[in-house]
């Protein structure tokens, strides 16, 4: 088997490194195994490290379906500073004396960043601002205004406090959440400047550091290794209900042909979504309306 001739389909749990940005490790993968498509599931910054989910092939039609959004980072505060980015790389805009109170942080952290909260993301983000990345303005000193956005803060704890310039933190939230943004606006709070360090991302959905493997080692992987490291392409889709067809109405499904379930008849529910496998192979993921599948993303597995 090479991978000229291979087809590749499946997750992909990748711990990323510190100084790889997440477009690097796809363009490499793509070229180094011939994958003709990937998708990442959130993107990390160039300076974080840890999970980095990687959806190759059929499985990128998965990722629209994925209701499993927490996600969890551990990271430290650096106070004292304000920089641009949030983080130690950027220029600083302003420093203070002033430090946090210990006794103070859990505090401020349960009334101002616990459930639903407003946040603002950095000039440097992925963001679009009028059709543009903010990164790209900010790189060209342009002026310009982010909007704030709803975020949900499920858990955030203070891990350790280390000194009184540094401190460490852990916080579970859910889609859209910048750890950098946290880290200023909680230091703010603290009524003095901060800015986020070694940002390390624990838990994306169904994916957990502890499984992941490393960029460099699947790298230097052969093409068989590489397809041992390969979850399913419906990994990421445990909470929907499998509906298991025959073969020959699997490939009616396939062909563009209506498939009835008598067994369904009885179901109105035009919303659910559900899973239809054949050989324990994903064939569709589709709606039920009165016993007729109603195909939302077929699979060519």
């Amino acid at each position: 088997m090479n991978a000229e001739s291979s087809i590749i389909n499946g997750w992909l749990n990748v711990f990323k490194e510190q100084g790889y940005t997440s477009s690097h490790i796809v363009r490499t993968l793509k070229k180094k195994f011939n994958i003709k498509k990937i998708g990442h599931y959130g993107t990390l910054d160039p300076l974080a490290s840890g999970v980095l989910p990687l959806a190759l092939g059929e499985a990128t039609k998965t990722i629209q379906f994925i209701t499993c959004t927490q996600k969890s980072y551990s990271f430290f505060i650096n106070w004292g500073k304000e920089t641009d980015t949030c983080d130690k790389e950027g220029k600083v805009l302003r420093e203070t004396n002033a430090r946090p109170n210990i006794a103070e942080i859990k505090p401020t952290i349960k009334k101002y960043f616990m459930g639903n909260i407003d946040q603002t993301p950095p000039i440097f983000s992925a963001v679009k601002v009028n059709g543009k990345r903010a990164y790209q303005l900010a790189r060209k000193n342009e002026k310009f205004e982010i909007n704030s956005k709803r975020i949900k803060i499920f858990k955030f704890e203070l891990l350790r406090f280390i000194n009184k310039n540094k401190a460490q933190f852990l916080v579970s939230c859910g889609p859209g959440t910048y750890v950098r943004s946290l880290a200023r606006d909680l230091s703010k709070k603290l009524g003095t400047l901060g800015y986020a360090s070694n940002i390390v991302r624990l838990k994306n959905s169904y994916f957990c550091i502890s499984k992941s493997i490393s960029f460099d080692k699947i790298i230097k992987s052969n093409i068989q290794n590489f397809y041992n490291k390969l979850l399913p392409v419906d990994y990421v889709l445990k909470n929907f209900e499998e509906i298991k067809l025959e073969k020959k109405y699997s490939d009616m499904l396939k062909d563009g042909k209506i498939v009835f379930l008598s067994e369904y008849k009885n179901n109105e529910e035009r919303d659910s979504i559900f899973l239809i496998k054949c050989n324990s192979e994903l064939v569709s993921i589709a709606n039920l309306k009165k016993g007729y599948i109603i195909p939302r993303r077929n699979f060519n597995n």
